[in-house]
Parts: structure tokens; C-alpha cells; sequence
């Protein structure tokens, strides 16, 4: 199978297209033909070199998490799914996953996927994967979400995680105040947000109306400290990145009426088959461009740069070039 590798850690030129074994599908498994993946913080953090966790360290190693595309066969005994069927989903982030969507073959858990909707895209199912369930899970489960009356405020509004995450929340049924550049913001308008507020603006704390259940700081911009005014009792700030302020939060956090958590996702087969309901009612996330995975060095340098609203979609069938 053709596939978009990285060489080595460090650079975003260090991108070349190689021939590989197509994975073959054990128990519990099926084999998925890609046909739409998308980047995420995870996959430039991983090329250079910065977050080697996240991903297994075999080179020539192939990144991108999110998949939407076509069983191609399954392993033994495997029922649920068939060839033909149309699924989505991601691949796990953790140092045992030595695989990736920017290649035509990538093995899923059978449990861990979830059927396409017919009046979804591939590009659209595989945008929506990994930043609606981080949200989701983020929000509703470690932010443990009230039913009712709730109330969140959300941080990096022009990102992909960020910007989902306003219309997860709606769904969820809170109130939304949103925290992001203009751009963002506009954005997390039209997704519904009940009240924005620039991220440039120095009195942003003082100017958040209320306060909050759930602090979700996709951004990792921001600490519990800055923001645990605006906590309500048992509320929860939720960043995504560890760091050594993070662990002081978390520490002081033990002693306060409200907690500090570091963001988790997992691909649970449930939180998709809700997503893909979803989906296919109009829940719809940013895409802010699209590349052929052949082109995968621009459409990382585009990300590097932060020039970009909302998911940025690589499409893997027939993204490769011609030469074999």
C-alpha cells in the first residue's frame, strides 16, 4: 500500500511517500480502505518530535488519527461489519498505535468504529471524529455536565477541537460562552455560542458573564488558576496539554471547591454511533481547507502557521500520486 511517512522526528520535510505491507486484520479487526483523514495538534506535535507519546516510534512511520472510509475485509469471526460497509473513527493516541490514516490501509477495532452516515461525507465523518469526542467526553464526562442549567465556556474558538466543541456543548444543552481571535468567534456565533470574548482582551476573566460548570481550555492557553473565580462549586477546568503549571493546578486544585483535569479521548463505539445521529442531522464541524495526502507537507506548514479555521481535511483515496 502507498503511504505518506515521516523518515524522522523533527521536520515537516521529512515527509515521503513509501510503499508499505497493507495491514491484515486479526480478531476483532477490519481493514479499512481510507478514503478522507484529517490534521490535528497531535500529528505536527508528533513530527516534530515534541510529543513522541502520542504514537508508537517505528520509521518509517505514518501519522493522522482520524479515518472515514470503506471496510475492505474483515479478520476471524468478525460479524458486525462488512466489506462494503461505510465507517469512521480514530486510531488510538498512545505509543502502542504503529499506524496511521495518511496511507490507503489502516486495521480498526471492530468495536471502536462506527457506520458513515449515507448523506455524510467521508471528509466531514473524518473531521468530526477525534474533535467531537474529545469535546464530548471532555465536557460531558470529565466535566461531568449538568442536565440541566448548565453553563461552559470554551477557549480556543478558531480550532478544531475548539470551534466542535461550541456545537457539542449546544447539544449538551449548555449555555456557551466562547473565547477565541475574531475569526473564532464569529465562527462559534454561527455555531451557536451564547456570548464571545476576545482573547485579547486583558479584562477577558472579569468580562466572562456568570459562572461556569465546565472550563474547557482546548487552547492550552490558560491556567485553573487565571480562570477558578469563574468556577462554580464542583465545576472543572479541562486543558489538553500536560505541563508544569498543569501539575501545580492540579496540586492547589485539591484543596478548592472546583478541579483541574487533564484532556482524554478514547474511541469508544458509542460516543461515535451518538456522533454519527449527529452527523446525520445536521451537525456539521469547520473544514477550513482540503489537500491530497501528497500534498501533506502544505497542508502541515498551513497548520504550523495557525492560518486556519476550524479542521484541516486530507483526502487519501486517490491523494496519492501516480508513481508506485
Amino acid at each position: 500500500m502507498r503511504a505518506i511517512c515521516l523518515s524522522k522526528y523533527g521536520s515537516i520535510d521529512n515527509l515521503v511517500q513509501t510503499e508499505l505491507p497493507t495491514p491484515q486484520p486479526k480478531n476483532r479487526q477490519v481493514l479499512v480502505r481510507v478514503h478522507a483523514s484529517a490534521l490535528g495538534p497531535a500529528d505536527l506535535k508528533v513530527a516534530l518530535g515534541k510529543v513522541k507519546f502520542l504514537h508508537g516510534r517505528r520509521f518509517p512511520m505514518v501519522l493522522g488519527y482520524d479515518f472515514s472510509g470503506v471496510v475492505e475485509s474483515v479478520g476471524p469471526g468478525e460479524t458486525q461489519w462488512q466489506p462494503g460497509d461505510c465507517v469512521f473513527g480514530f486510531l488510538p493516541y498512545g505509543p502502542a498505535n504503529n499506524q496511521g490514516a495518511f496511507a490507503e490501509f489502516i486495521v480498526a477495532q471492530a468495536d471502536q468504529i462506527a457506520r458513515k452516515p449515507d448523506n455524510v461525507s467521508h471528509a466531514q465523518a473524518a473531521a468530526a471524529a477525534t474533535s467531537a469526542l474529545t469535546a464530548l467526553q471532555c465536557i460531558r464526562d470529565q466535566g461531568r455536565l449538568p442536565a440541566t442549567d448548565a453553563s461552559v465556556l470554551i477557549t480556543g474558538a478558531s480550532g478544531a477541537v475548539g470551534s466542535t466543541a461550541v456545537l457539542v456543548a449546544k447539544r449538551l444543552g449548555a449555555q456557551v460562552t466562547a473565547l477565541g481571535s475574531p475569526s473564532g468567534l464569529e465562527l462559534a456565533r454561527r455555531f451557536g455560542a451564547d456570548a464571545v470574548i476576545d482573547r485579547k482582551n486583558p479584562n477577558m476573566v472579569d468580562n466572562a458573564v456568570g459562572t461556569f460548570n465546565v472550563i474547557f481550555d482546548p487552547a492550552a492557553a490558560y491556567r485553573w488558576s487565571q480562570w477558578k473565580g469563574k468556577l462554580k462549586h464542583g465545576g472543572a477546568f479541562i486543558t489538553t496539554l500536560p505541563s508544569a503549571a498543569f501539575f501545580a493546578d492540579k496540586l492547589n486544585s485539591l484543596f478548592s471547591p472546583s478541579s483541574v483535569a487533564l484532556a482524554y479521548v478514547k474511541s469508544k463505539q458509542k460516543d461515535l454511533e451518538l456522533l454519527a445521529g449527529w452527523l446525520e442531522s445536521g451537525f456539521e464541524v469547520a473544514v477550513d481547507s482540503t489537500y491530497p495526502v501528497r500534498e501533506l507537507a502544505k497542508a502541515y506548514a498551513k497548520y504550523q502557521k495557525g492560518d486556519y479555521l476550524g479542521r484541516i481535511v486530507i483526502t487519501v483515496d486517490d491523494g496519492f500520486s501516480t508513481s508506485k
